[in-house]
C-alpha cells in the first residue's frame, strides 16, 4: 500500500515514529541505512575526453587518413593544413558543448539547505542531506520541500508543483488517505522534494530520501543512453562520409589498375592514386559546417534562442513535430481574470481595463473591490504581485479596472479572518468600512458560495436569491468551468456584531473566472507550423478540460487525452499521431510519447520548464528549454535554451535551422560537384592515355582555397522565400539525396569535359598529337595544364552562384543578395591570376594565359550556366524542393 493509501497514523506506525520524531540514535541507525538525503553523483566526461569526442565521426577519420597518407608521401604542407582544419573544428564544437554535462548537478540545487524537523521532542534546524525516512518535517509558506513525505496535519497548505508534475495551479493539501492508483499531482496528502509550499503550515512524516524520491527517481531517468545519442545531422554526415569513403577508395583503386593496366610505374601510380584519394575527400567540410553552424548560433540569439550543442540547430530545422509544455510556453504563465459577471452584466477583461463597464455597475465595482480585499496577495513596489497565483490575478483585475488595492486596505481595515481551507473552499475578512460599519468579504467556489447566500446584488440594490437566479448562476459558473477557466464566486454582507462574523445568509456580488491566457503572439506562430508541415502537440499537467479549452483557443487540431487513458491505450503509435493534447502526465509517460513518435519516423523537439520534464528532453531529437521560468535541471538537459520562454520563438528557430540545412545542401553540392570533376579529369585522361591534366599542388589548391572561399560564402545565403512552406525533411532523407545526385552527375559532367576538352584543344594546338611522348616539363604541357587548371577554377566560380538554389537559376536570383559570395568569387579569380601571374606559378607549374585563353576558358563556362538552367527547367514540375 502506497502512502497516500493509507492514514497518517499507520504511516507513521509503519515508519515506526511517533509525534516527538525520532531519536538522535535512531536518526543516526537510519541515515548509516538509507544514505543521505542527496541525488547520486554521475561520473562526468572530462575535459579532454569531450574534447576528443570531436574527432568522433567518420568524415574526420578519413581526413585523419589523409593526413597520415600525405606524410607518407612528402607532402606536409598537405597534412599540415588538413590537420589545421580538424583541430579548429574540435575546437568550435568543444567550446559550444563544454556545459553540456551538468544536467545531474544541476537537480542538486533544487534541495534547500536545510530543514526543520522534530527530534527527541524538540524543534531542531538540521541539514537536509541529513534527513531520513521517518523524519517529522515541519513546513510553513516559502519552505522548499526537501524529501518525499505524507502529510500528519495541515493549515490551509498549499504546495506550488509545477517543476514536478506540470500543473501551473497551487494544490490544496489535506491529511485524508486517498483510494485507489492516482497520478502524482492527484495526490493531495503527499508533499515532493523539490516543489514549494506556497500557503499554510503542515507536519509531514519524510516517507523517502535521495534517489528514492521521485526527484531522484527522474535524476536516474536523466542519466540513461545520454551519450549514445546523435543528432539527426550527425547521423546524416556520417552516413555521407561512410558512402563518400566507398567512392573514393573504389575511384582511386580504379585509377590505379588501369594505370598499373596501361604500363606504368607501380609507385608513382600508386602516389597519383592516394594523392587523387586524398583530394577526392572535401577537406573543408567540417570546417564548413562548423562555421555555418556557428554563425547559425549567433543569428538565433536574435531569435531568444542560446544553442547549447552546434547540431541540434539544424535538427529543430528538421522537427516534424514539436512537443511543448503548456504553462509559460504557450501561455503567459500568470493567471489573468478573463471574464467577470454579475447579475445583468458579463463583462471581459478588455472592458474591464477600459473602465467602461465599472461607471455603469456598482455591482462590478463591488466584486472586483470584493476580490482586492479578501486577498493575501501582496502588491510590490514594482507591479509584482507575491503570494498565491489566483488571489494575484484579483488585484490584477482590480487594479486593471483602476482601483487601487493598497488604497482600498488602507480605507477597508481588516480586523479579523476566517482562512482558507480545502473542506470550506472559502475565505473571509472582516473590515471596518469607512461608512458601512463593519463588513464583511467571502470568495470561494461558486458552489459552495452560493448555499451560503441568501440574497444578490442586482444594480446596487439587495434582492432575494431565489432557485431560478441560483441556477442562472450556477449555468453560468459551469459555462465557464467547461471552456477551462478557473471561476470564483464572492459574496459580502454588513455585521453589526463581532457574533455574525459567520459565513451564513451572505449577499451575492458576482463571478470572476480567470486562466493563464496563450501569449497572443503564438496562435500566428502554431498557424505557421501548420503551413510549414509541422504538427503541435501540447503536453500539460493540467486538467484535460484545461487543456482542451487552451489548445482550441490556439487552434491545436485533435483530440485530448489524460495520462491515465495513455496507460490504457492498447496502439501507442496510432494514439500519438491521433492526439494533439496530453493533460496529466507522467515524466516517464512523456518519454513513451517522444519515442512513439520517434518510432513513426518523425523528428522529435520537446520544450519544457520543469524536473518533470528533464528525461523527455534528453529522449528528443532536441530538447527545448525556457531560460526564465525554467529550472536548472531542464536548462541543463536540454541543447537549446528559449531565452524568452516563448513558443514563437521556437517557430523562429525553426525557420533559421531549415536554413542552415538548406544552406548545408548547397555547399555541399558545391564541394562534391568540384571533387567529382576532379576525379573525372583524372580517370578519363587515364584512360585515354593521357599525361594527368592536374597536378597534386593544383587539387590543393582548388580544394582548400579556390573552393574553399564560396563554399564558406554558401553558407550566409539568405533564406529562401518558401522555406517556411516546405514539408520538413524525412527522417530518413540523407544530404545527397537522388535529385543531387542527378544534378552532380550533370553538372560535374559539363565541368570535366569542359576542363578536359580545353586541355587537349591547347595540346593539339602546341602540336602534339594522339601516341607522342608528352614531357612534364615542356612549354605545350605547362600551358594545357594551366588552361585545365584555370578552367576548372572558373567552372566552379560559375557553379557557386548556382548552387545557391536547386530550382531557381542564375538568372532568377539577385547577384547581390549574397555579397559574401560575391566577395569570395573576386578574391578566388584574384588569387587565381597571383598563382599564374607572379613567381608562384613555377611551384603551381603553371605558365601566364593570354586574353584569348581568357576569353575561350570564358566562353566554355557558359555551357555550364546552360545546362544548368536546362536542367532545373526540365525538373520543375518532377521536384518538390
Amino acid at each position: 500500500m502506497d502512502a497516500y493509501n493509507d492514514t497518517a497514523e499507520h504511516v507513521m506506525n509503519r515508519l515506526g515514529v511517533s509525534y516527538n520524531g525520532l531519536t538522535g540514535k535512531e536518526a543516526s541507525e537510519r541515515l548509516a541505512e538509507y544514505g543521505e538525503n542527496r541525488l547520486r553523483e554521475e561520473e562526468r566526461i572530462p575535459v579532454w575526453k569531450l574534447f576528443l569526442q570531436q574527432f568522433n565521426s567518420v568524415l574526420v577519420w578519413l581526413l585523419l587518413f589523409a593526413v597520415v597518407i600525405s606524410l607518407f608521401l612528402g607532402d606536409v604542407l598537405e597534412s599540415e593544413i588538413i590537420a589545421v582544419i580538424l583541430v579548429a573544428n574540435a575546437l568550435i564544437g568543444f567550446l559550444q558543448e563544454y556545459r553540456a554535462e551538468k544536467a545531474l548537478g544541476a537537480l542538486k540545487k533544487v534541495s534547500g539547505l536545510h530543514a526543520r524537523v522534530m527530534r527527541d521532542g524538540h524543534i531542531r534546524k538540521i541539514e537536509t542531506a541529513h534527513l531520513v525516512p521517518g523524519d517529522l518535517v515541519l513546513l510553513e509558506t516559502g519552505d522548499c520541500i526537501p524529501a518525499d513525505a505524507r502529510l500528519v496535519d495541515s493549515m490551509n497548505f498549499e504546495t506550488q508543483e509545477a517543476m514536478l508534475t506540470g500543473e501551473s495551479a497551487p494544490i490544496s493539501k489535506h491529511t485524508d488517505p486517498i483510494d485507489g492508483t492516482v497520478s502524482l499531482a492527484e495526490r493531495a496528502n503527499m508533499v515532493y522534494s523539490g516543489t514549494l509550499a506556497a500557503r499554510g503550515r503542515a507536519r509531514a512524516v519524510v516517507t523517502a530520501t535521495g534517489m528514492s524520491t521521485e526527484l531522484g527517481r527522474i535524476a536516474g531517468l536523466l542519466g540513461e543512453d545520454e551519450d549514445s545519442r546523435k543528432s539527426p545531422l550527425q547521423k546524416k554526415l556520417n552516413h555521407f562520409s561512410r558512402r563518400l569513403a566507398i567512392v573514393v577508395m573504389g575511384a582511386s583503386g580504379l585509377i590505379f589498375l588501369l594505370t598499373w593496366i596501361a604500363g606504368g610505374e607501380v609507385l608513382e601510380t600508386f602516389k597519383t592514386s592516394i594523392s587523387l584519394a586524398v583530394a577526392a575527400i572535401p577537406e573543408g567540410l567540417p570546417a564548413v559546417v562548423a562555421l555555418t553552424l556557428a554563425r547559425g548560433v549567433q543569428k538565433m540569439v536574435s531569435s531568444n534562442a542560446i544553442v547549447r550543442h552546434l547540431p541540434s540547430i539544424e535538427t529543430l530545422g528538421s522537427s516534424s513535430v514539436i512537443c511543448s509544455d503548456k504553462t509559460g510556453t504557450m501561455t503567459m504563465n500568470r493567471m489573468s481574470v478573463r471574464k467577470l459577471c454579475v447579475p445583468r452584466h458579463e463583462v471581459l477583461l478588455s472592458e474591464i481595463i477600459s473602465g467602461e463597464q465599472i461607471a455603469q455597475s456598482v455591482d462590478i465595482e463591488l466584486t472586483l473591490r470584493i476580490g482586492a480585499l479578501c486577498n493575501d496577495a501582496r502588491l510590490e513596489q514594482d507591479g509584482s504581485v507575491f503570494g498565491d497565483p489566483t488571489e494575484a490575478a484579483l488585484l490584477g483585475s482590480a487594479t486593471d479596472a483602476g482601483l487601487d488595492p493598497a488604497s482600498l486596505q488602507q480605507l477597508y481595515r481588516r480586523i479579523d479572518e476566517i482562512g482558507f481551507d480545502s473542506t470550506r473552499k472559502m475565505m473571509s475578512t472582516l473590515h471596518e468600512g469607512p461608512d458601512e460599519g463593519l463588513v464583511m468579504y467571502t470568495k470561494g467556489a461558486p458552489d459552495v458560495l452560493l448555499e451560503h447566500c441568501s440574497s444578490m446584488m442586482v444594480d446596487g440594490e439587495i434582492e432575494h436569491l431565489d432557485e431560478e437566479r441560483r441556477r442562472e448562476i450556477l449555468d453560468r459558473n459551469d459555462g465557464y468551468a467547461s471552456s477551462g477557466l478557473r471561476v470564483l464566486g464572492f459574496a459580502w454582507k454588513p455585521v453589526h456584531s463581532g457574533h455574525e462574523f459567520r459565513e451564513e445568509r451572505l449577499v451575492f456580488a458576482g463571478l470572476q473566472a480567470m486562466n493563464d491566457p496563450p501569449r497572443p503572439e503564438v496562435v500566428d506562430a502554431i498557424r505557421q507550423c501548420r503551413q510549414a508541415g509541422i504538427r503541435v502537440v501540447m503536453i500539460t499537467g493540467d486538467q484535460k478540460r484545461t487543456a482542451e479549452a487552451i489548445g482550441q483557443e490556439l487552434g491545436i487540431t485533435g483530440s485530448a487525452m489524460t495520462g491515465a487513458e495513455l496507460d490504457e491505450a492498447g496502439d501507442l503509435a496510432t494514439v500519438v499521431e491521433e492526439v494533439s493534447m496530453f493533460a496529466r502526465v507522467s515524466p516517464e509517460q512523456k518519454i513513451r510519447i517522444v519515442e512513439a513518435l520517434q518510432d513513426k519516423g518523425h523528428v522529435v523537439a520537446m520544450t519544457g520548464d520543469g524536473v518533470n520534464d528533464a528525461p523527455a528532453l534528453q529522449q528528443a531529437d532536441i530538447g527545448v528549454a525556457m531560460g526564465r521560468g525554467g529550472t536548472d535541471v531542464a536548462r541543463e538537459a536540454s541543447t537549446m535554451v528559449l531565452v524568452d520562454d516563448n513558443f514563437a520563438s521556437i517557430v523562429k528557430a525553426v525557420e533559421e535551422g531549415r536554413a542552415i540545412f538548406d544552406n548545408l545542401r548547397k555547399f555541399v553540392f558545391f564541394l562534391l560537384s568540384s571533387n567529382i570533376s576532379e576525379i573525372m579529369i583524372i580517370v578519363l585522361a587515364v584512360i585515354a592515355g593521357l599525361k594527368l591534366p592536374l597536378v597534386a599542388i593544383q587539387i590543393l589548391w582548388v580544394n582548400l582555397i579556390t573552393d574553399g572561399l564560396p563554399a564558406l560564402a554558401l553558407g550566409f545565403e539568405p533564406k529562401a522565400p518558401d522555406l517556411m512552406k516546405r514539408p520538413p525533411a524525412e527522417k530518413s532523407e540523407f544530404i545527397v539525396n537522388r535529385y543531387m545526385l542527378v544534378r552532380l552527375a550533370v553538372m560535374s559532367s559539363v565541368i570535366t569535359f569542359g576542363s578536359l576538352g580545353l586541355y587537349i584543344s591547347s595540346l593539339f594546338s602546341s602540336g602534339w598529337n594522339w601516341g607522342m611522348p608528352l614531357d612534364g616539363g615542356t612549354a605545350a604541357y605547362i600551358h594545357a595544364s594551366t588552361m585545365a587548371f584555370t578552367s576548372l577554377v572558373i567552372f566552379e566560380m560559375a557553379n557557386a552562384f548556382q548552387a545557391r538554389s536547386e530550382t531557381r537559376t542564375l538568372f532568377s536570383m539577385s547577384m547581390f543578395s549574397n555579397p559574401w559570395l560575391l566577395g569570395a568569387v573576386v578574391v578566388s579569380l584574384l588569387l587565381q591570376a597571383l598563382v599564374i601571374y607572379s613567381p608562384l606559378a613555377d611551384a603551381f607549374h603553371v605558365a601566364p594565359l593570354s586574353v584569348s585563353d581568357w576569353g575561350l576558358i570564358l566562353l566554355c563556362s557558359m555551357t555550364l550556366v546552360v545546362a544548368d538552367v536546362l536542367f532545373k527547367r526540365s525538373a520543375k514540375h518532377a521536384v518538390v524542393r
